[in-house]
């Protein structure tokens, strides 16, 4: 109800609906008093803002709210205000929400993106990496210059391998041939396609290590990292942007990289422990995934004078040990935190250990 009073427009509101018609300021140490009127306000009054001037000593208000408006009292929302007004409690609550957040990425994201990959129809994985080997040939992909004989040796043995190891459910694999304008690779696409290189075979000369990236390819199939990394990029750029809102924004976009290189880190590990199950299935020692990673160190170095380790398999193929580490056990090595965020995947000495103690057992 409007009124007049010594040239004074006052506006009265029953206390009980002022919860309904107000939204009234938290009693902070500083900043200024604004009461803002909600729809349910008089009419006129919707949206408009009651302004305690900043100037004005903010505690004066408090205690004319205190003293005059105690029905707004709201017993639950004391401790959020001394929280709010208290280094203790504003660093508390950043402690747990960093914790949230690494959560939500560690466990959170994997876990919600598998849910939603087991929804999805492997049609849609067969339609999406059809697409994709259509897009990669003609680009960087030419027709494979392997002599049918080899290629056809090869195909067999392979399928041959998987059903081996999955004598009853068989995936649904495809193994593809061509010449590369990126170098010795192998790769999964979505839907069991698994490209491999002339390049990669006629450097490795070995079919005990073709099988070999040809089962951590097939680790990647029968899991489906492909969809999976989509769906959990997907999964972070949603959650990303109604963080920041602009998801265009360079502080989006590095945390979505670096995000995606770290799962595909998890893949590459769960894809390593499935070509050991591979090979065993099928007799074939993990000590030739270990001269592979030597051959494709040695690749790169030759190549590329490029010592670092982030090339992934299929990239390359490296010598055995050299004869002053022959009879050595070889140090175990971690990936470092540095090289962990800026490379999708482990370091090479991590997963030869991993192959050399397999071989062990």
């Amino acid at each position: 109800m409007l009124s007049e009073h010594d040239g004074h427009l006052l506006l009265s509101i029953p206390l009980a609906a002022l919860h309904r018609q107000t939204r009234w300021p938290e009693a902070t140490v500083r900043g200024s008093r604004i009461i803002e009127f909600t729809d349910h306000a008089p009419p006129g009054w919707q949206g408009a803002q009651l302004l305690w001037p900043s100037a004005q000593n903010p505690a004066e208000f408090d205690a004319w709210a205190a003293e005059h408006v105690s029905a707004l009292a709201n017993p639950s929302a004391n401790w959020i205000v001394r929280a709010q007004n208290s280094w203790r409690g504003v660093a508390t609550a950043l402690v747990l929400l960093v914790a949230l957040c690494a959560a939500l990425y560690v466990w959170g994201v994997p876990l919600a993106a598998r849910g939603v990959t087991a929804l999805i129809p492997v049609a849609a994985d067969q339609a999406i990496g059809k697409n994709a080997l259509n897009q990669i040939d003609g680009r960087w992909m030419k027709p494979s210059q392997l002599p049918p004989v080899d290629q056809q040796r090869l195909r067999e043995r392979f399928l041959a391998s998987v059903r081996t190891q999955f004598p009853n459910n068989t995936p649904s694999v495809q193994l593809e041939f061509r010449k590369s304008e990126i170098g010795p690779n192998a790769f999964a696409l979505p839907g069991g396609i698994v490209v491999m290189t002339d390049e990669l075979i006629r450097l490795v000369k070995d079919d005990d290590v073709v099988m070999g990236v040809l089962g951590h390819e097939l680790g990647h199939v029968t899991r489906r990292h492909g969809m999976r990394q989509l769906v959990q990029v997907g999964v972070m750029q949603g959650i990303l942007s109604v963080a920041f809102g602009d998801y265009g924004s360079l502080i989006t976009t590095a945390p979505l990289i670096l995000g995606s290189m770290a799962y595909s880190r998890a893949h590459e590990r769960e894809a390593d422990d499935d070509t050991i199950a591979f090979m065993q299935a099928n007799s074939i020692s993990p000590l030739v995934m270990v001269k592979f990673f030597q051959a494709a160190r040695a690749y790169r170095s030759g190549a590329n004078d490029n010592k670092d380790n982030t090339t992934p398999p299929g990239e390359g193929t490296a010598p055995p040990d050299s004869k002053q580490h022959a009879g050595k056990t070889p140090k175990t090595m971690q990936t470092p935190l540095g090289f962990s965020i800026i490379s999708s995947h482990p370091l090479d000495e991590e997963r030869m250990d991993k192959f050399r103690q397999a071989a062990q057992r």
